[in-house]
């Protein structure tokens, strides 16, 4: 893991969902993301957006978007670079699933 940058990008990334690093609320942000493939400088990820970060109405608070997507943008740019740059760019798409019972 010593020289492979999206080996210690991945660890970091699961230190973060476990807790173990970072602060308690990027743990919270970032509950239920799941990473479906991942390769140097490209990360694909399933996330469902946990009720704890939802407002009363039950849309997501934007606080948590952006610290979602400065986590995922830092970690994947870590995992091409080996070292943390400012993401300027940012690309993301949105699906709304509803369950009709």
């Amino acid at each position: 893991m010593e020289g492979d940058p999206l080996k210690k990008s991945l660890a970091w990334l699961h230190g973060v969902l476990r807790g173990k690093m970072g602060h308690g609320i990027e743990t919270r942000v970032l509950q239920g993301l799941r990473v479906i493939h991942a390769e140097k400088g490209f990360m694909q990820f399933d996330f469902v957006v946990p009720n704890i970060v939802s407002d009363v109405d039950g849309n997501w608070h934007v606080g948590a978007l952006a610290s979602l997507l400065e986590l995922i943008g830092t970690i994947t740019t870590f995992s091409y670079a080996d070292c943390v740059f400012t993401v300027a760019d940012f690309n993301s798409s949105y699906y709304l699933i509803v369950k009709i019972q």
